[in-house]
């Protein structure tokens, strides 16, 4: 980002693609011999550049926080999701008007939450589903017991499953769908290891068939929570838009030509960071013309090429080679199974989440998201770290 703010010669900036038109306009005011940065919005690559301290003091707060620490951090995030969820209640019992919408450009009418838009807020609410497995295995496999906290944990993890579907999202609901089975995967081993060591000889049979039962317990939340949005009146969920809209008539589907135009154009050096909005206009076709503006592509993987160009996807690559490789350094052993404390499944899935939901959004663009998915990163790659075994 800084690198796209050094002013470059003339012979050179008007060299790169697109900047035809400024040339002219250069021209016709007299001033052809301008030095430029490479930005096409310098102002803006300023504003990505600066907006860098919020994940930034997010990656220095987490290396500075230890192990033992973990499970604080977590609560801490479920308590502000279940704020975000109460808001978002909150926000479509009191209407489109209602003072409770935190942000002046906000998807109204719908459940926001703490954040501007829907799909976001769903996007926060699946990637929380991993995290209260996680805390539930921890709880389930204490040698004391905490009273209720198992209980607020499962209720808490149903309620976001719901809200994922509820919140309206497509992307939402799929994400909510994936992470509901991984939330699943993370205490299904914990619960039935927590019969077993709680029964008695004279009630194994029973804890056989407990165990059994529990496995039918997915599919079985999954049809309740398809019974009840079908019983939402009024109100489109995710799921009535992902059967009732054609994807065809979604503007991000009906602007990926243009975008593929983009990248086309600008994935040798990029066009500035920030700079999408300003430059689609210089691609929009005419029946793609509308009161909004087109604020991202809608694909992040996209976007990066067009803003970043090649040497930013060079940097992406390194850090999901990077991430792999921490990710697996531990191996795969138990890898579902875990154990307490065990961060590895709950948190690749998260990432894995926010990693494809970015082909149809933008998540990591949203400062809370990125703080979110920085704490969890440094969580589990954190060098020379170890998670006791022991409660």
């Amino acid at each position: 980002m800084a690198l796209q703010l050094v002013p470059l010669p003339p012979e050179i900036w008007q060299g790169l693609p697109t900047r035809e038109p400024i040339v002219a306009i250069d021209r016709l005011l007299g001033q052809p011999d301008l030095w430029r940065p490479l930005s096409l919005t310098p102002s803006l690559t300023l504003n990505s550049l600066l907006a860098m301290t919020v994940p930034i003091a997010a990656l220095l707060v987490a290396a500075q926080i230890g192990a033992d620490d973990y499970p604080r951090i977590l609560w801490a995030l479920v308590v502000i999701a279940c704020f975000s969820a109460l808001l978002g209640l909150v926000q479509i019992l009191s209407g489109s008007s209602s003072p409770v919408y935190l942000y002046r450009i906000v998807s109204t009418g719908s459940m926001v939450g703490l954040f501007a838009n829907r799909n976001h807020h769903a996007i926060f609410m699946a990637c929380m589903i991993p995290v209260v497995g996680m805390l539930l295995r921890d709880e389930l496999t204490r040698r004391r017991s905490r009273a209720g906290a198992r209980e607020a944990l499962a209720v808490i993890g149903a309620t976001f499953t719901l809200l994922t579907v509820l919140i309206g999202s497509r992307a939402g609901l799929v994400a909510g769908a994936v992470a509901f089975l991984i939330g699943y995967f993370c205490t299904v081993g914990s619960w039935t290891r927590s019969i077993d060591n709680g029964a008695s000889s004279r009630v194994a049979h029973k804890a056989s068939q407990r165990r059994r039962l529990l496995r039918f317990a997915p599919p079985a939340v999954v049809v309740l929570l398809v019974g009840v949005t079908f019983w939402m009146s009024g109100r489109p969920t995710g799921l009535s838009r992902l059967v009732e809209e054609s994807a065809g008539e979604d503007l991000r589907v009906a602007a990926w030509p243009t975008t593929q135009s983009m990248i086309e154009a600008y994935w040798g050096v990029g066009s500035g960071f920030g700079s999408f909005p300003g430059a689609y206009k210089m691609f929009e076709p005419d029946h793609l013309l509308q009161p909004s503006y087109f604020n991202h592509a809608h694909n992040d993987w996209a976007e990066v090429i067009i803003v970043g160009g090649a040497p930013f996807v060079l940097i992406i690559l390194v850090a999901l080679i990077w991430f792999a490789r921490q990710a697996l350094k531990g191996g795969t052993r138990n890898l579902v199974k875990g154990y307490r404390g065990d961060l590895r499944l709950g948190v690749t899935a998260i990432i894995a989440i926010l990693t494809v939901v970015s082909l149809v959004e933008y998540p990591l663009r949203v400062p809370s998201l990125q703080a979110f998915a920085i704490f969890l990163v440094i969580f589990l790659c954190r060098p020379n770290l170890r998670t006791s075994h022991g409660d």
